[in-house]
């Protein structure tokens, strides 16, 4: 009667499963697919998940804050963890010295089970939630000592298989936390029409090398397209500075004579209109009208030197980046045409001996998983994914995964599958 009517089990509750007293397992409730009552019999069948196989970890995709540099790997993790609905008791990954290296680091369209990965694979290790809902990591060293050692008394089958190709290398693409300057070819970085003359003496424009002003560039000169002397007499000087990394400065300073020259005619326009008209014996000619007429040739002239010039900044533009690192790791003994290789993309890793380590570490998980080992053993709760077991003859079994049958009257077998290392 314990799973009847209210007291029975719901969606989202937690079942542990135990064995004289000893918790082996527990998952939550995903869904309640038959319950039935007949003569002497009760059923009811659940279909129960851990933690790490729900929805929200494996589905729903994520964006984390933006991290500075110099930030653990393990704060980023457990941040993660608490969006998850995990405590600081349910959080058992512990504290690393690997930090970020790149400025305003930040995870977004990713899982939260993948933003994990992310995190654990250059420590070498892979996230894991345990038979008690605690998230943790295991190890991917298969070169490190044996966890439990098994005596020939509790081997009861052994079986093997192969079921892909080998692998042969294993490339690690990464982010280099120094920055890189990377130049580009010769090109136009600004254009700009300018108008002199006589109304102004100097004029100064400052020119950008983009249109966001964020553009770095050396070496930069200036191409004149048409020249603002290009009139019928020339008007001003035209020069051409780099202030700063990402923007210059055109000059154009007009020549002393032109503002002069005006003023000149001005006041002789001025003059001519006070001197008195004289007259000849054969004609009348106003003695005031020839210098009038030259001053307002030289007006006139002065007007028509007022000029346009299409100006042109070349350079060379250049930046500093972040470059992309590949590490690779492979098998020398490997024939040509057995080559299989495989390439791993993470920005987590701080420098080239941990790429090195992280290609070489995979390149031998890789390389070793592709043959299945598989055990049958008396069972032992001790056993979880990520442990390397020795059996009597000295072979060594990473183990993967596990199944036991914990149904009445079942044997006390464990069903150990993994790869041999």
């Amino acid at each position: 009667m314990e799973l009847y009517e209210i007291d029975q089990p719901q969606p989202g509750q937690i079942i542990e499963c135990r064995l004289d007293g000893q918790l082996l397992w527990w998952g939550m409730i995903e869904s309640l697919n038959d319950y039935r009552l007949s003569s002497g019999v009760r059923s009811l069948t659940l279909t129960l998940r851990s933690r790490d196989a729900s929805s929200h970890w494996r589905n729903v995709r994520r964006v984390t804050e933006i991290y500075p540099v110099a930030t653990p790997l393990s704060v980023i993790a457990r941040d993660i963890a608490y969006t998850l609905g995990l405590t600081d008791a349910e959080i058992g990954f512990g504290e690393t010295s690997v930090t970020t290296v790149h400025s305003n680091t930040q995870l977004a369209d990713l899982t939260a089970w993948e933003m994990l990965e992310k995190l654990a694979e250059p420590l070498g290790v892979q996230p894991f939630v345990d038979a008690r809902g605690v998230l943790k990591t295991i190890s991917r060293d298969i070169t490190r000592p044996a966890d439990i050692v098994l005596t020939t008394e509790r081997i009861i089958s052994v079986t093997a298989a192969k079921s892909r190709p080998l692998l042969t290398a294993v490339k690690v693409r990464w982010l280099d936390p120094n920055l890189t300057k990377v130049s580009q070819q010769d090109q136009i970085l600004a254009s700009i029409n300018i108008t002199a003359g006589f109304f102004q003496l100097k004029q100064t424009k400052r020119v950008s090398f983009s249109e966001d002003e964020t553009q770095r560039a050396e070496n930069t000169y200036l191409v004149i397209r048409q020249s603002a002397n290009s009139g019928l007499l020339p008007v001003c000087e035209e020069a051409y500075s780099q202030k700063t990394q990402t923007g210059g400065e055109i000059v154009l300073t007009t020549y002393a004579w032109v503002p002069a020259l005006v003023t000149a005619g001005m006041a002789a326009i001025l003059s001519s209109s006070l001197i008195p008209d004289g007259v000849t014996p054969t004609e009348t000619i106003p003695l005031g009208r020839p210098i009038q007429a030259s001053a307002e040739i030289a007006v006139l002239l002065t007007l028509a030197s007022i000029g346009t010039g299409m100006y042109e900044i070349w350079g060379t533009p250049y930046d500093y980046v972040h470059t992309h690192n590949t590490t690779e790791a492979y098998d020398q003994n490997a024939p040509e045409w057995m080559s299989n290789e495989v390439e791993i993309e993470n920005d987590f890793i701080m420098d080239e001996p941990m790429a090195q380590a992280y290609a070489v570490r995979e390149l031998l998980y890789r390389a070793h998983e592709v043959s299945s080992f598989n055990v049958s053993i008396v069972d032992d709760p001790r056993i979880e994914p990520g442990d390397i077991l020795q059996l009597p003859d000295q072979s060594r079994l990473y183990v993967t995964n596990y199944q036991r049958d914990v149904s009445p009257g079942s044997a006390a077998v464990l069903e150990v599958e993994g790869f041999r290392v």
